[in-house]
């Protein structure tokens, strides 16, 4: 991440060295920007791509520093570079990390203010790009709400990498300084070849993990050294760079920044194949800018050497670290406005030039356990050496700043939400979207008429009900699925462990799907008790929707369990053994892919779809101390059960919609009783509460099933 001054210039033996870098600078200005209007509005589409650029700057200037460092001194002072590491990233780092636990605390529902607090300690020693990893890849975690230091995952990629590459560099230098025969020049060269073995193993494995397991590739070190790698290889080679000549420089900056400036729309959050192989877009293309630097200053890169581009560069640390956070918070506070969205984008460069002027810069420069103070670098007095004049300056400067505020206000029109890879924010449901819900008011069902006056009564609450039972907080911690039912939906499910019932039950409901079929077993079962002839056996499987999986490719979801494609074929065959009276079907996956399953079934078996609750709302996100229940009313979709609806010749669509929803609108809670505990996924409560009118449902629809 931006970290470090622009110093540093690798020159041949004797040439003048420069101490400031501008373009540097100005490249850090660029994509700062970009990444913070990505997070803000989600535009440019590419704007994540920024860290790529980050990365390969980062990459060339601790290279650069090392290599300085042991021409001067013969060695390399890991001490003393740590140190540095520390002085520069920790201090900021640290305030963020707090404010942002604080914070979280003071906004956030108890176990999302917990989940911020552990990302604080995973952040504070730079593993959080693990930490984020583990939850993107863990399926019961994946809905949790993001976290507002999920950016540190950067900095710990950086900083795992710096663990191990100074060392690298001066094992290799002190292995060939045994060898009196060698110099300075060729230690460069092996260190050359070392990282371009590194690049290369780094790439390819970037392609291999993208194609396998794209969340962890995101954010692994491994899938992301090479990027790094391509900016120490620029540093190692810096001294051949110096003799391209000044037309060539200047034509390889350009496209350099014009790679840069497609990388931000070609690339999208939609795009597969990232970071292996699209990230070569931005880091080749940040590479070229560096390169066509090497040699002087860049005379006629105006978006870069300008003075506002400079500023930027120089709080380019501070804007990252603080951005995320005060968006998270100001959206949690605020919404989504364009005015609220305005205002978080100028607090942030107020909060992060008060930073950097009141922390970040003074620490930096003052002695820590008697290391000299760091000096500001020098900087050329004219940031056009062709003679411009220096008002120009300050017209150009004025005129980048001018069109980022442009673009972030002709963007925010469009763009309400962050919107990065893994996904934090989507727009709410407008009015147009919504269907309403045909509601049943007689008397033929008192438990749905019952049901719909609590959900009717819990639109009107403008607090949160002190007699929720669950607690919201505790609603949202709880599991998916009762315990004794959990592990029916993992891979190491135990057959005669996932039946419920009447003991001497002659007739079978027998559910079929994913996770949302999982939270319906405690209904069931409620519904159908243990003395009514009837069982029921769960076969779902957590994040495992129901379909044919050589129609539905399996690598096309990010997270797929082991076992996902066998299960529902084993739930075909039970099916067709058993000959279940109902199977009820929750979570399905594309109308050709299930229909691919269902027509696997031979059993003359009644089949249901049973769609779950509106996923519009998550109550991890929209319940905090300062929310109201209005605040997490989900709406209907107008696709709701379109795939369900289009599966008819297979089954019936339940109209679950009465169950959850009043007139479209779709509360937290009923009564007393919270409804989910996540975006999709009802409460074991919730689950009871609407057993009695599941009962009464399977009453007039099901044959041979009691009367309610």
């Amino acid at each position: 991440m931006p970290s470090g001054a622009a110093v540093g210039q690798i020159a041949p033996e004797g040439a003048k060295k420069r101490t400031f870098r501008p373009d540097i600078q100005g490249l850090r200005a660029v994509a700062v920007i970009v990444v913070i209007l990505d997070h803000l509005i989600g535009w440019p589409p590419g704007g994540f791509v920024g860290v790529d650029v980050f990365f390969v700057i980062s990459g060339f200037l601790i290279t650069g520093l090392l290599l300085r460092e042991h021409a001067r001194t013969g060695s390399i002072s890991f001490t003393g570079f740590y140190l540095r590491r520390a002085k520069r990233i920790l201090p900021a780092a640290i305030l963020v990390v707090a404010f942002s636990v604080v914070a979280g605390y003071l906004l956030f529902n108890r176990a999302r203010a917990e989940q911020t607090a552990l990302d604080g300690i995973w952040s504070t020693f730079f593993a959080a790009n693990w930490r984020f990893a583990s939850l993107g890849t863990d399926y019961f975690n994946a809905d949790s709400g993001i976290s507002p230091l999920q950016h540190f995952w950067s900095l710990a990629v950086e900083e795992q990498f710096y663990f191990i590459w100074p060392w690298l560099m001066l094992a290799i230098f002190s292995l060939l300084s045994l060898r009196s025969t060698q110099n300075s020049r060729t230690a460069h060269r092996v260190i050359g070849l070392t990282m371009f073995a590194i690049v290369l193993a780094s790439f390819v494995w970037a392609l291999h993990e993208t194609q396998t397991n794209p969340n962890l590739a995101y954010f692994s070190t491994f899938s992301r050294a090479w990027e790094l790698g391509v900016g120490a290889l620029i540093a190692v080679a810096a001294g051949r760079f110096e003799r391209i000549p000044l037309a060539v420089r200047t034509a390889l900056g350009w496209i350099g920044l014009s790679g840069i400036a497609a990388a931000l729309f070609v690339i999208h959050s939609d795009t597969g194949g990232f970071p292996a192989p699209w990230a070569m877009l931005p880091v080749l293309s940040t590479a070229c800018v560096i390169i066509a630097g090497t040699g002087g200053e860049q005379r006629y890169l105006w978006p870069l050497m300008n003075p506002v581009s400079s500023w930027i560069g120089d709080v380019s640390y501070s804007l990252y670290i603080w951005h995320f956070p005060l968006i998270v918070f100001g959206i949690a506070l605020f919404g989504g406005e364009p005015a609220v969205l305005a205002g978080i984008f100028v607090a942030t460069f107020v909060i992060s030039w008060v930073s950097y002027t009141l922390v970040e810069d003074p620490l930096r420069r003052s002695r820590w356990y008697g290391m000299p103070a760091v000096r500001r670098p020098r900087r050329s007095k004219r940031l056009f050496p062709d003679g411009l004049w220096r008002g120009r300056d300050v017209i150009v400067g004025v005129v980048a700043l001018g069109l980022a505020v442009a673009g972030l206000s002709t963007a925010a029109i469009t763009e309400r939400t962050v919107s990065p890879p893994n996904g934090a924010y989507t727009p709410p449901v407008t009015g147009a979207q919504m269907t309403p819900t045909p509601t049943d008011t007689t008397s033929s069902t008192p438990e749905l008429d019952a049901l719909q006056a609590d959900l009717a009564a819990s639109l009107t609450q403008t607090r949160w009900p002190d007699d929720l039972t669950p607690t919201m907080d505790d609603a949202i911690r709880e599991s998916q699925a009762p315990s004794d039912v959990m592990p029916c939906g993992s891979e190491n499910r135990v057959e005669s462990d996932c039946a419920w019932g009447d003991p001497a039950a002659t007739h079978t409901i027998l559910m079929v799907g994913n996770s949302v079929s999982m939270t319906y077993v405690e209904a069931v079962r409620t519904a159908i008790g243990n003395d009514r002839g009837w069982r029921v056996v769960a076969w779902g499987m957590f994040g495992c929707p129901f379909t044919d999986w050589n129609v539905d490719n399996i690598n096309d979801l990010d997270v797929v369990p082991e076992g996902c494609a066998q299960r529902h074929d084993q739930a075909v065959d039970a099916i067709n053994s058993v000959n279940p009276d109902l199977v009820l079907v929750s979570g399905i996956g594309s109308r050709e892919g299930t229909a691919s399953q269902l027509q696997k079934i031979t059993a003359q078996s009644q089949v249901m779809f049973m769609i779950g609750p509106p996923t519009d709302k998550n109550p991890k996100e929209c319940f905090t101390p300062t929310s109201s229940p209005a605040d997490c009313v989900s709406s209907l979709p107008t696709d709701w059960g379109g795939r369900e609806a289009a599966l008819s010749t297979f089954g019936e669509r339940i109209d679950t919609r009465p169950w959850f929803c009043h007139d479209a609108q779709c509360p937290p809670f009923a009564g007393t009783v919270p409804m989910k505990m996540d975006r999709a996924h009802m409460t074991a409560e919730y689950a009871q509460r609407i057993a009695p009118v599941i009962r009464e449902y399977f009453a007039t629809s099901v044959p041979n099933f009691p009367g309610a």
